[in-house]
Parts: structure tokens; C-alpha cells; sequence
């Protein structure tokens, strides 16, 4: 992904507070049934079709509403030169704090990856891949379609193969809300507009979920429906969990790292302003290891006859409307 300002690695020990379930997880059980989790209760329950070629999600009773703190603007206002690296840094820092400081935290033990993000033009986005993941893990998707953050239906079929002519389909990297976005006259809404005119709006926190390869808006409704307002992207802070395997020294990386250091110096030659993002690239292509994102998924306790369950007991409770077809495969024994 684009490079949008310095970021940082953590390591998470694996003791004590860190080895329980964190505030936001994922827990799954066969086949492709998975219940995202804000606490002990569902924000939404969301199945993979068998064949890959799409998802449903529904909606659930669960509130975001002071799930984290809110940031004041005396705070926002703190850091100096927004978007400059000494910025970037001061937020990386204001959220490892609330990391080590909230009860459940949003981490659980392993390596964890806090970088700011830079979003992907929806036509250039890559589409979804129509066969399940395989291996350690995927590399993140750059975010993309930040306005569909702003859109918040009880229940939702997503095609990932094909869409209706002269439409997009479903992009890897989207963006989905984790709760419906405020008013427009929101107060919150207001004064976080007059921060993005001035430049000095905090980061929307992302959380990558590497199974359907999309990013959840954690923290920063708010401020991300404030900044489309008024026509501008709001910066935007990624977090996910990531693996490391070792890169083999064989002759395709030596070919590789060649073909990198041959491909750089034709581009300082046509570019010789291009020092720093030549050097980041290389040293990319020279790392020991390759960083893989993952999303941990904790049983679901019940299995498939508790999801079943539990999403019709939530149907009839909310009322939520579905299309019968829709509804029938989104809870068939072969969706």
C-alpha cells in the first residue's frame, strides 16, 4: 500500500490481559459463518457463500456508542503540523496509549501493524478473489469507496463475481461502518467539519478484516462522514495483525532484488527527485522477512445451529425486512 506517513510495529506480549478475546473479534465456525463481536455481544453475523463468490451480512444489537474515548478538541488541535511525520507519530502514540489502557483492549497478543493509509481509486481497486484464502495470511488492500462508510442497511447481499452494467462490483479494500453514520446537523458532525476545514481532524481509525479483505471503521464516524461534508479524504490510521515468514534466499528473490535495483535506477534517472520512495522500495524488496495481515477467529461457541439461531432469533426481534431468496441462502445448509 501507499506509504501515508510513519507508522509503527508492535509486539504484543502473550501473557496475562493479552491472551483473552479483545474487544473487536471475529469468531467463526463452518461453513464460512462468522460473528464479528463488539464484547459479549454480535455487531453483525456474516456468511461466505461456499463458492466464494459473495457474502451477506446482518446487522446487530450491538452499540459502538462509548466503546472508546472520545477525542476532545483541545487534543485535536495539539498535535502541530498535521500530516507532517511528527503528526502522524503523536497519533500513533495517542492510540498505543488507549491500546494499553482499555479493558478489553482492541489487541490480543501477537504483532500488530498501526500505519497511517492512503485510500485507492474504486475503479483501480483490485476485485475479490472468488476462491477462499490460502496460506498465512494476504497482503491489505489500500482502503477504497470511503462514501460507503456512510451507508448503514440492517441486512446486506453482496455480489463479489459480477454487478449490473455500468456498475462497479464489490472491491477488495472496502470500507464498511460499524455503526449507522449521525445526522449531518449532528453537533459532532459540525465541529468536526470546521477541524477538516482547517486541517486539523484527528485520524478515522481502520481495522483491516483479512478474511473478506475489507477495513471496519473502528473509531471516527464522525469524522470521516465530517470530512466528505466538506468534499475532502480524512486521514486515516490503519491497524491490523500481521504474520512474518521468512524470505528464502534462493535464485527468484536474488532475481528479484536485482530486477529492483535495475528498475530503481531507471526511475532515478527519470525522476531523480524520487530519492526517499526509491530507497523505501528497495529496502522493501531486501526485508528478511514478508509481513502477511491476519484476522484471528475464535471458535463460535455453538456452532452452526447457535449462528442459525441466533440470526433468526434477531430477524424477528428487529424486524429487519430481507428478500426471501436472499435470506434463504444467507441460512441454507449450501449458501
Amino acid at each position: 500500500m501507499p506509504v501515508g506517513g510513519p507508522g509503527l510495529l508492535l509486539t504484543v506480549p502473550s501473557q496475562g490481559r493479552w491472551l483473552r478475546r479483545p474487544l473487536l473479534h471475529v469468531e467463526a465456525t463452518r461453513p464460512y459463518l462468522l460473528r464479528v463481536m463488539l464484547g459479549g455481544q454480535p455487531l453483525f453475523w456474516m456468511r461466505v457463500d461456499d463458492w466464494w463468490n459473495g457474502c451477506a451480512w446482518l446487522r446487530g444489537p450491538a452499540k459502538l456508542a462509548g466503546a472508546f474515548p472520545h477525542i476532545t478538541a483541545e487534543e485535536a488541535r495539539r498535535p502541530p503540523d498535521p500530516g507532517s511525520p511528527g503528526w502522524w507519530a503523536a497519533w500513533n502514540r495517542w492510540w498505543v496509549h488507549q491500546f494499553e489502557a482499555s479493558e478489553p483492549s482492541l489487541l490480543h497478543a501477537g504483532r500488530w501493524c498501526l500505519r497511517p493509509l492512503q485510500t485507492a481509486p474504486v475503479t483501480k481497486a483490485q476485485g475479490y478473489s472468488t476462491v477462499p484464502i490460502i496460506g498465512t495470511g494476504v497482503l491489505p488492500a489500500p482502503p477504497c469507496g470511503l462514501d460507503a462508510a456512510l451507508r448503514f442497511p440492517p441486512f446486506r447481499a453482496e455480489d463479489w463475481s459480477w454487478a449490473e452494467a455500468g456498475a462497479l462490483p464489490e472491491r477488495s479494500g472496502g470500507v464498511m461502518p460499524l455503526r449507522a453514520p449521525s445526522p449531518r446537523d449532528d453537533g459532532r458532525v459540525k465541529a468536526w467539519r470546521k477541524h477538516a476545514r482547517d486541517g486539523t481532524l484527528p485520524p478515522v481509525l481502520l481495522t483491516y478484516f483479512a478474511l473478506v479483505e475489507r477495513w471496519l471503521v473502528v473509531d471516527g464516524h464522525d469524522r470521516l462522514h465530517a470530512a466528505l461534508l466538506e468534499g475532502r479524504e480524512p486521514p486515516l490510521l490503519g491497524l491490523w495483525s500481521f504474520t512474518e515468514t521468512p524470505m528464502g534466499e534462493d535464485l527468484s528473490t536474488l532475481f528479484r532484488q536485482d530486477g529492483a535495483m535495475k528498475a530503481a535506477e531507471l526511475r532515478l534517472r527519470a525522476r531523480p527527485g524520487e530519492v526517499d520512495a526509491v530507497n523505501r522500495s528497495l529496502l522493501r524488496e531486501h526485508e528478511t522477512v514478508y509481513r502477511l495481515a491476519v484476522t484471528r477467529a475464535f471458535p463460535l461457541r455453538g456452532g452452526a445451529a447457535a449462528w442459525k439461531a441466533e440470526v433468526a432469533a434477531w430477524r424477528k426481534a428487529s424486524g429487519v425486512t430481507v428478500q426471501s431468496d436472499d435470506w434463504a441462502a444467507f441460512v441454507s445448509e449450501h449458501g
